[in-house]
């Protein structure tokens, strides 16, 4: 069925009456933001001045306290080596001034004036999920660091397969906790295309979750009032401006662009040993990618687009060179279209060929081979495994070991160049300190659920420099790896933290749990 009417009412215009115009408006909030990022450099024993506070918070715990959650061991129960001594360190309850919660959304000329670009352009960044309850509080958490750094255009959650009870409390929690945030944050909704078909079209009764992706993006672009698509013409309204496709369990560490010209903040990729000239600027013709280590492997189902495809003329050097991409994914309106349709064109073969999770990273590649779009690839973008290549993890491993952790915790992307997204696929921990998607408990965001314990001061201490996997064994890390999964780290924790005791602050009306007690590591 034709939803263009079901879904105009989380569209950009609100001239339907139907989206909430304004954003939280914080009192002086500017003046707020620098009392956040001032007292983020110092710990908190050392700072030089008072800073006024607009209600009292509990008395930070002292590292000496005796209390019965610092003296539980790790590994009282058949302990794992060298973790017979190790004891839980003593976080403490930060003040509200000392994280970014005092950001209470955007002003609501700020909020128009990042509708478009300098250049009159918007970017409509959009991630693809399900209605389940691991992506529902992944996507509150990548609304909030979006509007944490002030991210331009107009971002969209893309939510496919909802039941009609499961659409209805997703609609009412977006209008009452992400619509507040920013009237550029929306959901959209699609049928389920998770279902594998075989080649004759019947189902198999099986799934494949990322079908959704490449077909929910493509249903957007076809049926959300952004573009007002024409079947007939195949024509798109906005086809100058961008699509950003990006995965929901991504934070956002700086503003994402469709500009790469800033030589000290980007690095391409270049394998082979003679670098060749890329482009700088998203434009018709020239989309961009982020660097995935999977190479020229989706040549392998490369005849599954057809024996006359221009793909079939891509040496492994231009494959490498061009076509190794995987999200954040940027284009044109007009090129991200012609590459969801062929991407939701060839994913159910590709993913015959090869049923596994990459096939519809490897069918976007393929797509865009066949459409003869050469993507210009970046390593800057993204950070995710600790230990991968072409990734930003340069950046983070040129930071001060001092200002590891308070870098992540307060992205000062002007004071050192930082990757543009965290993607947290992997599992990332220091000392005690754990973080796994996995882990989170799917009620993080509530009034009654504690914060998670977060790294300690001197995380990056040399007696530090280890984690305690999911299955409690002691992880001793290089120096290299120590700082990436400090910094990993303290980003993911304190990002989570932040986010709940915004929701806290904002919608509990009862005194609402701030205690950071949660850990992830398996006592």
């Amino acid at each position: 069925m034709k939803c263009k009417k079901a879904h105009s009412f989380l569209t950009r215009t609100n001239s339907k009456g139907n989206i909430p115009l304004g954003g939280w408006v914080s009192m002086e909030m500017r003046e707020s933001r620098r009392i956040s990022r001032a007292m983020r450099q110092k710990n908190t024993n050392s700072l030089n001045a008072p800073t006024k506070k607009t209600q009292p918070d509990p008395p930070r715990p002292s590292k000496n306290s005796n209390t019965n959650e610092k003296e539980k061991m790790l590994g009282d129960e058949n302990p794992s080596d060298g973790l017979k001594n190790l004891k839980l360190q003593d976080h403490g309850i930060k003040t509200l001034e000392e994280t970014m919660i005092s950001m209470q959304g955007f002003l609501p000329s700020e909020d128009e004036n990042l509708e478009q670009s300098q250049d009159g352009s918007s970017m409509y960044i959009v991630f693809s999920t399900d209605c389940g309850k691991f992506q529902h509080w992944q996507s509150y958490l990548l609304f909030f660091s979006a509007m944490r750094i002030r991210q331009p255009g107009f971002i969209t959650r893309i939510a496919s397969g909802c039941t009609d009870a499961q659409k209805s409390e997703a609609i009412e929690w977006h209008e009452e906790h992400i619509a507040v945030l920013s009237k550029r944050f929306r959901i959209f909704f699609t049928p389920r295309f998770s279902d594998i078909k075989d080649e004759n079209g019947k189902s198999t009764g099986s799934d494949y979750k990322y079908f959704n992706k490449p077909f929910g993006v493509r249903y957007y672009l076809e049926h959300s009032d952004d573009f007002n698509y024409v079947e007939k013409t195949g024509n798109l309204e906005n086809e100058d401006d961008f699509v950003i496709i990006i995965d929901p369990d991504m934070l956002l560490l700086r503003p994402l662009t469709t500009d790469f010209s800033d030589g000290s903040s980007v690095k391409f990729w270049n394998p082979f040993a003679k670098a060749i000239e890329r482009k700088k600027k998203v434009v018709h013709g020239t989309p961009f990618g982020q660097t995935y280590g999977f190479s020229h492997t989706w040549m392998k189902f490369i005849k599954e687009a057809g024996p006359n495809s221009p793909a079939l003329k891509v040496d492994e050097r231009t494959a490498d060179l061009h076509y190794q991409v995987g999200p954040p994914y940027i284009a044109t309106v007009r090129d991200m279209h012609k590459i969801a349709v062929r991407w939701s064109n060839l994913v159910p073969s590709v993913h015959r060929a090869f049923p596994q999770l990459l096939s519809e990273m490897y069918a976007y590649c393929l797509a865009a081979a066949d459409l003869q779009l050469p993507h210009e690839v970046v390593d800057s973008m993204m950070i995710s495994a600790a230990d991968a290549y072409g990734e930003g993890w340069d950046f983070i491993d040129a930071i001060p070991d001092d200002d590891v952790c308070t870098t992540a915790v307060a992205p000062a992307y002007k004071k050192y160049p930082l990757p543009t997204v965290l993607h947290y696929c992997q599992t990332y921990g220091v000392s005690n300190v754990l973080f796994s998607k996995y882990k989170i408990p799917e009620n993080i965001f509530t009034c009654e659920k504690p914060l998670l314990v977060e790294p300690a001061d001197d995380a990056m201490s040399g007696e530090n420099s280890f984690f305690i996997n999911e299955i409690r064994k002691r992880v001793d890390l290089k120096p290299k790896y120590h700082k990436r999964h400090t910094f990993a780290t303290c980003a993911m924790t304190s990002a989570v933290n932040e986010a709940a005791l915004f929701y806290k602050m904002h919608h509990c009306k009862a005194p609402a749990n701030k205690e950071r007690t949660i850990t992830l590591v398996k006592l």
